[in-house]
């Protein structure tokens, strides 16, 4: 597989680029344990016959390892994504569970939260 191929430019990058919009540092653990997956997949393909290579590819198991959680995480995301919001059962089921969501969303917890990472991203320090 040779990267230094003119085509490698076209479109710009695929990971760095998204990671410029998840800022705090749990939110990049969720994408970080996506990406690793996905190169984990590539390397299926690929012959780890090489020593660089085979240390490449340890060196990402032991990385899906450390963010297992975090790739739970973002299963749920897709699972989300993936819900027939058309089908009456589950709309029914949704409205069912939005004042409690709503109620969670704005709790003195929540907003703390939110404040605490607010100020540390203000931080001059």
């Amino acid at each position: 597989m040779n990267s230094s191929n003119s085509d490698v430019a076209d479109g710009g990058p695929i990971f760095t680029e998204k990671l410029k919009s998840w800022t705090e540092v749990n939110e990049r653990r969720i994408l970080f344990s996506h990406i690793i997956s996905l190169y984990l997949k590539m390397f299926e393909n690929i012959d780890t016959s090489k020593t660089h290579v085979r240390n490449v590819h340890e060196y990402l198991l032991a990385k899906k390892s450390n963010l297992a959680n975090d790739y739970k995480k973002i299963n749920d995301i897709m699972e989300l994504a993936k819900l027939p919001m058309s089908d009456l059962k589950i709309q029914r089921k949704a409205i069912n569970e939005l004042f409690p969501l709503l109620q969670k969303l704005d709790s003195p917890t929540a907003r703390s939260e939110r404040r605490r990472r607010q100020n540390s991203r203000g931080c001059k320090c």
